[in-house]
């Protein structure tokens, strides 16, 4: 009786153990579903209200897209905004599509921190295409001055059109706008 008793409370646990292991492994796996969700979202909204700053050549819409520190960290900002929006003009955006958002979250004593990365092709009317690459900081609770775009990179050329001995542009992390064309591109 003790015997059977005892398999029989083995068998028991070890249900109930494969069932909250299982049970476990759906939570992580739809939490990460809804971070993806959640990160999709904000880049889209982010890139939509840069490509409507540029359809519209707003330069103080573009520039309250980017977080307070990087106001204050980016080089004449101003004139970086003019020349992005410089390199728009005459053309017109039919269409942008991207891959997935990237990202990187931090917990750091207890603070979060998310950053998302998206990159983008945008084809214009006359049938060329570029590539605008944007980062920003979705929540920083250590520094809540870092939320927002720091870093636009313009390529203005298409992935196909890449040279060579492109050097792969600005570091991810850097704060700024980045402009490279095919005859002023970094090189390896």
């Amino acid at each position: 009786m003790k015997k059977s008793t005892l398999a029989m409370l083995c068998l028991l646990m070890i249900i109930i153990s494969t069932v909250s292991c299982l049970a476990g492994c759906k939570s992580r796996e739809q939490r990460l579903n809804e971070e993806t969700e959640y990160e999709e979202t904000q880049m889209k909204a982010v890139r939509e209200k840069v490509i409507r700053c540029i359809k519209k050549d707003d330069k103080e819409g573009l520039k309250k897209l980017f977080s307070k520190r990087a106001q204050k960290d980016i080089e004449d900002l101003d004139g970086k905004i003019d020349e992005m929006l410089e390199a728009f003009k005459g053309k017109t955006i039919v269409s942008t599509k991207g891959e997935s958002a990237g990202s990187s979250r931090a917990y750091d004593y207890g603070k979060e921190t998310i950053t998302i990365y998206g990159d983008y092709t945008i084809k214009f009317s006359a049938g060329e295409k570029c590539t605008l690459f944007i980062s920003f900081c979705d929540k920083n609770e250590e520094s809540p001055d870092d939320k927002g775009v720091f870093q636009m990179e313009l390529r203005m050329f298409s992935k196909e059109e890449t040279p060579k001995d492109f050097s792969g542009g600005a570091y991810q992390d850097d704060h700024g706008i980045f402009i490279y064309t095919l005859q002023n591109y970094p090189k390896k």
